[in-house]
């Protein structure tokens, strides 16, 4: 197994960027690659922009804890096993996202990588476009 873990600092209060993060169906309007995102019960499929689809279950959305956890059960990129975790954290000057992701083979890493990245990158470019408001 392999394991991919993404942290970025956002400049925006964690109730902010939670709002986003946890808004499931709509996870399309902050990853360029998607297309689209639809949620049914904890189903989500997400339409990539080259018109392949990411079957995905909804583990958890944890208000708490600031995590959205779920798992990718058919998609064409060829993993046998994916799960994965975005969590947020309140810093100083903002949140701490961070991105965990475990799947199998090996190999399907330097294919899913890239795409984790350009996600961060959009993430990242979402929230410096606008002002910060922080938690007093």
């Amino acid at each position: 197994m392999t394991t991919i873990r993404k942290t970025i600092e956002l400049e925006a209060d964690i109730e902010t960027v939670w709002a986003k993060i946890s808004d499931i169906g709509g996870i399309s309007k902050l990853i360029g690659f998607l297309q689209d995102s639809k949620l049914t019960g904890d189903e989500r499929v997400c339409t990539l922009a080259d018109g392949g689809t990411l079957v995905e279950n909804v583990v958890s959305v944890d208000a708490d804890l600031h995590r959205v956890l779920y798992s990718i059960t058919q998609s064409p990129l060829n993993m046998s096993f994916h799960v994965a975790s975005m969590e947020l954290e309140q810093t100083q000057n903002g949140t701490r996202f961070t991105w965990t992701t475990d799947l199998q083979p090996e190999q399907a890493a330097a294919q899913f990588e890239p795409l984790l990245d350009m996600a961060c990158k959009d993430c990242n470019r979402h929230w410096q476009a606008r002002p910060r408001k922080m938690a007093g």
